[in-house]
């Protein structure tokens, strides 16, 4: 679906927007302790998980009332015409729930948008550090600030970061140890954060698996424009319909290397 300039710029007014409230939610909680339950796959949720949520489709559907939105707690919401549209809205209102729980300020609000399944803009909320993290078509930014990713190409000299090792499949987890042991660096946590540092030049590499989309897909915008690399584990370019294991490298030869370790496991 082809994005005139005036169209960009009211849905990057909406992203903007949509930040601007999350922070306000979390700000109005900022000394509340939440409960959590667990859902269906045993992952923990909270009041304001569902709270945040609520209120950003609201906003949404009020702006851009023919889009479709997909939210972690309340799944797929169809446009104005009963079917999904070529711009979509994907939210997840608290990405790392267990980190916030027990205290952690590396949680936040992803918000994304899809052009034809596509990422086109996304960003991220980290209202407990007072961060922001946008995507636009031409750059990315940390509030008034440019984002750029290291230099970094050799994986001797990288800084790895991964949330958990416990989504990891045996054959995932032989990959990841042989690339762990070529690193300079590995150390697991971070969630939300990890892309974040990896757009600031604070990490070289991020990889994850079993994420779902509203995960990653916010978040490739991100790093793409900070100039880094954002795919699955075979190299393939992330949309809605893939399988959630993913690999952010800072520059094309860090991730060609990280490929090439995958291969070289898969190999033994």
């Amino acid at each position: 679906m082809k994005i005139d300039r005036r169209d960009g710029q009211y849905y990057e007014q909406t992203v903007r927007q949509l930040c601007e409230l999350a922070r306000s939610i979390c700000s109005s909680h900022a000394e509340q302790a939440f409960q959590f339950v667990r859902k269906e796959d045993r992952s923990p949720v909270t009041e304001l998980d569902r709270e945040i949520e609520l209120a950003l489709r609201a906003c949404v559907s009020s702006r851009h009332p023919d889009d479709s939105i997909i939210g972690e707690e309340f799944g797929l919401l169809e446009g104005a015409q009963g079917r999904l549209s070529a711009r979509r809205w994907v939210i997840d209102p608290l990405d790392g729930t267990k980190a916030f729980v027990t205290g952690s300020p590396l949680w936040g609000t992803l918000i994304g948008v899809l052009n034809e399944g596509m990422p086109w803009l996304g960003a991220i909320e980290m209202p407990a550090l007072h961060r922001r993290f946008f995507s636009f078509e031409i750059e990315a930014v940390c509030e008034d600030d440019s984002l750029r990713t290291s230099r970094c190409s050799e994986l001797a000299a990288a800084r790895l970061c991964t949330t958990t090792p416990d989504k990891f499949t045996s054959v995932e987890q032989s990959r990841f140890d042989r690339l762990s042991k070529s690193v300079a660096v590995h150390r697991y946590g971070g969630d939300c954060f990890n892309y974040a540092a990896l757009a600031t030049g604070r990490c070289d590499l991020v990889v994850e698996a079993g994420l779902a989309p509203h995960d990653f897909l916010p978040i490739v915008p991100v790093v793409q424009q900070a100039g880094g690399v954002m795919t699955d584990w075979q190299g393939q370019v992330l949309s809605e319909h893939s399988a959630g294991n993913v690999l952010a490298a800072s520059t094309p030869a860090l991730h060609s290397r990280v490929l090439q370790t995958f291969a070289a496991a898969c190999d033994e």
